[in-house]
């Protein structure tokens, strides 16, 4: 007889966001790989797979409504959920195309085991494996640990592998005695910020409801480098210099000094926690000044030290910090105009995703290149950043409500990003409000494009 079991707070989080998605958007939960297979034995590999799964309960879990709260069932099939097809692979976009065919297909949110696959070898020579998972039951972190985990069963089909708590395990953790500190001190934290008025800002919509809205991308080969080394010189993240600066721009369009971004974080700071295969990661808003009058260097560093703090918050029980913002918005004699808390908390969202181990490099000289997408994600917050870098190229995807941040205060924004990072890798202590004053044309190519593209025509 299979064991409900409650969701970890990683697990919670993905459910509460993801149910929000209009049901035509249900794809946008779901995250694709393609796994190189050239040189794999072709009797190792499906093998591999199996023991994968043998090891792995989020691969074997379900997803299940009780009373009206999700649950998690082990599922007790042995069936891989992976078609194999044998054909010629004549190009080398095939493993994309197959891993974007794969991603557009949606899962539901119950019963169903959240991932699928197609297997592609040529004349019975493994090419490669394209998969797709929910976030429900993974996150990117644990998606390269399954392709280690992968690589070692194909080279080895009796090694072992580090492995953290379960899901299962980990939800229990959470609710046990021993989580209470922790639990306690995220609430206080949630306390602080929702008092000092996180509940004023951009509009928000309700779930499931639709707005048009604007989103950009900028492509560089050297951003992510020139990042990397304005991290080092001020003792900081990568990541952080690129936040910062897209916090000094929504200020700036905002016309506000203090702004609040949520962050996502990996929840994996606890050695035990680092091999954990399931979804951890959740958003922790992180109030901070601006002062215009600060260098950018100062405005760095204090919007990495906040946000590092903020961190130490970031893994919390969602429905309890719902309440929590219920009430205090109730006190405040105030009424939120929908109930849809995983956008009222997250408003102004930032996340970065390192796809692949392979680095940026600060002196390639390729053209950067600003695309407009044609149909932006109509749902959920209305300004949020992803920053991901693949095959060492950066790409910064800023999406926003035009109400709020309208198209050429959008291009602004990206064009300070490579801006002030190049800057902060150089000379740090420039003025912060100097970074409004440059103009596209004198940017390195590289960087940011000479010609912007203006916003096609809104459907």
């Amino acid at each position: 007889m299979p064991v409900d079991a409650p969701l970890s707070y990683g697990q919670l989080f993905s459910w509460r966001e993801i149910e929000r998605y209009p049901q035509d958007w249900m794809r946008d939960a779901n995250l694709p790989t393609a796994w190189d297979l050239r040189g794999a034995p072709p009797d190792r590999v499906v093998p591999a797979l199996n023991r994968l799964v043998e090891i792995h309960e989020p691969l074997r879990s379900t997803y299940h409504l009780r009373d009206g709260d999700p649950v998690q069932r082990l599922d007790s099939a042995t069936s891989l959920p992976v078609e194999h097809i044998d054909r010629p692979v004549t190009d080398r976009g095939d493993p994309e195309r197959a891993k974007e065919k794969l991603a557009a297909v949606p899962f539901p949110m119950t019963g169903d085991r959240n991932w699928r696959g197609v297997l592609v070898t040529d004349d019975g020579a493994p090419k490669y494996l394209a998969l797709s998972f929910s976030h429900l039951i993974l996150d990117v972190w644990s998606i390269h640990h399954l392709q280690d985990h992968f690589r070692a069963l194909l080279a080895d089909p009796d090694a072992t592998m580090r492995l953290g708590p379960t899901p299962r395990e980990l939800a229990y953790q959470q609710r046990g005695e021993s989580w209470r500190d922790r639990q306690q001190a995220s609430e206080r934290y949630w306390r602080r910020v929702l008092t000092d008025g996180l509940m004023d800002g951009p509009p928000t919509l309700p779930a499931r409801v639709k707005r048009n809205r604007i989103e950009a991308t900028l492509h560089s080969r050297r951003l992510g480098g020139v990042a990397a080394e304005a991290g080092r010189r001020l003792g900081v993240t990568a990541p952080a210099v690129i936040m910062a600066l897209i916090a000094a721009g929504l200020a700036r369009h905002t016309g506000t000094d203090r702004v609040t971004m949520s962050l996502m974080a990996s929840n994996r700071f606890a050695p035990e926690h680092q091999h954990v295969i399931g979804t951890m990661n959740q958003l922790i808003p992180v109030v901070a000044n601006v002062d215009q009058g600060a260098t950018l260097g100062e405005h760095i560093k204090h919007l990495h030290w906040v946000s590092a703090r903020a961190y130490r918050y970031s893994c919390y029980d969602f429905d309890r910090v719902a309440a929590l913002a219920a009430d205090i918005t109730a006190q405040t004699g105030r009424s939120p105009d929908h109930d849809c808390w995983i956008n009222h908390l997250f408003r102004c969202w930032f996340n970065y995703i390192q796809q692949d181990r392979v680095p940026s490099d600060p002196t390639d000289q390729t053209p950067a290149e600003l695309v407009w997408t044609p149909v932006a994600q109509q749902y959920g917050q209305p300004f949020r950043v992803r920053v991901s870098v693949h095959g060492g190229r950066t790409s910064v995807m800023m999406l926003a409500d035009p109400d709020v941040i309208p198209a050429e205060a959008l291009t602004d924004i990206l064009r300070v990003i490579a801006h002030g990072t190049q800057l902060a890798a150089t000379t740090p202590e420039t003025s912060l409000k100097d970074l409004w004053n440059t103009r596209s044309e004198t940017l390195p190519p590289s960087l940011f494009p000479r010609d912007i593209p203006t916003l096609p025509h809104q459907p």
